[in-house]
């Protein structure tokens, strides 16, 4: 008796066993889905994090860069205060006082000597052959008979006669004792003016305020270099959220199609 209970047992459950393993294949394949869902709602949403802070760190960027232009235009705005200062302690503006006043004694003189010259028998003269020299060579380009050899030489000799008047200024000028010694008054007051140049702008280097922007430029710069590697990393990141989430997507639609697929023959 006990034999034939124990065999009509084994029955039932052999009979049973094909729908509960379906129903079990049913309810794995929609936890399979479901949690795929899940999986990509968390890599979506930290995408969308990832993102948000790509955006952040971008305008800290923009933030720092900026700051970074204003600590340069200030160091510009030191040095000139600087030089300025340092220039005027040094007698810079007596020195180009003095070789303005040294440059405009040389223009003076020459403006009377090339007047002197062009009122000269051989300035005149030499201007009346540049004046029949130019319309001389205004005939040789209008000339057909002329070969291109004959044309040039004939026009550099015009040339020469035509530099003729303004070679006699320059060599009178060259030659003048009182210019001579205005051109090395000039000279001297230049250099002058360049050594008190020099000197200004080496005590501008170490003036405090100088000294003071060069710092906040380079804590500017810092924080800017800073900023722009944390883009980098944010760059990184939102690249392996998307490559996340994608990844995720594709398993979903696997999850989606598995579970069609199973529904499909349970239907049959």
């Amino acid at each position: 008796m006990r034999r034939l209970i124990h065999f009509l047992a084994v029955v039932a459950i052999g009979s049973l066993a094909p729908s509960a393993v379906g129903q079990n294949q049913k309810n794995s394949k929609t936890q399979s889905t479901q949690q795929a869902k899940q999986e990509l709602d968390a890599a979506k949403d930290k995408l969308k994090d990832a993102n948000a802070d790509l955006n952040k760190a971008e305008k800290e960027v923009d933030k720092a860069q900026a700051a970074h232009q204003t600590a340069l235009a200030k160091i510009q705005k030191a040095r000139q205060a600087a030089l300025a200062e340092h220039g005027k302690k040094l007698g810079l503006p007596t020195a180009v006082a003095q070789h303005s006043a040294a440059q405009r004694a040389f223009d003076t003189a020459h403006a009377a000597l090339v007047k002197e010259v062009r009122a000269s028998a051989d300035h005149q003269a030499a201007a009346k052959a540049a004046e029949e020299a130019s319309a001389r060579m205004q005939q040789l380009r209008e000339d057909p008979k002329l070969s291109s050899e004959k044309r040039q030489q004939l026009t550099a000799e015009l040339a020469k006669t035509l530099r003729r008047p303004v070679e006699l200024e320059r060599e009178r000028a060259e030659a003048d004792a009182n210019l001579k010694q205005l051109r090395v008054k000039i000279g001297e007051a230049g250099q002058q003016v360049a050594t008190i140049q020099g000197q200004a702008a080496k005590a501008a280097e170490e003036d405090s305020d100088v000294k003071a922007a060069q710092q906040a430029e380079r804590d500017t710069a810092d924080k800017l270099k800073t900023a722009r590697a944390e883009v980098d990393q944010q760059k990184k990141d939102v690249a392996a959220a998307q490559k996340k989430a994608t990844t995720e997507a594709q398993q979903l639609q696997k999850a989606q199609s598995a579970a069609k697929t199973k529904k499909g023959k349970n239907d049959k």
